[in-house]
């Protein structure tokens, strides 16, 4: 089981020898040599869950604020950066042919 302790404010050890550490809003995994391992992260919850489950939830944000939403945003282009390391790339793909069905349906209809 890999267990995270707190070095200093904005600063985690993690038991497998990797670092969580904050920079500006966001939270980046390191390797032990420094070089980043994944981020940014929205939040320290899911750098914590990064390192102790390998992939990241989308999350619950309140969506009423701005503040929610920009998370929101972090969270699920985390999730999806997650998922495509761990090799499954099938919700950036599915998302994707999304945005690409919607961007042709908007085509049709203008009549382009």
């Amino acid at each position: 089981m890999t267990t995270v302790k707190r070095i200093e404010a904005g600063q985690y050890l993690v038991s497998d020898g990797r670092f969580i550490v904050k920079n500006g809003s966001s939270w980046y995994v390191l390797k032990s040599d420094g070089n980043t391992d994944f981020g940014p992260l929205p939040t320290l919850a899911s750098a914590k869950e990064y390192v102790t489950v390998g992939t990241v939830s989308a999350g619950n944000h309140n969506l009423a604020s701005k503040y929610g939403r920009r998370q929101s945003k972090k969270a699920f282009n985390a999730y999806l950066a997650s998922e495509a390391k761990n090799g499954n790339p099938g919700p950036l793909l599915i998302y994707i042919l999304v945005i690409f069905a919607i961007c042709a349906f908007f085509f049709v209809i203008r009549g382009y």
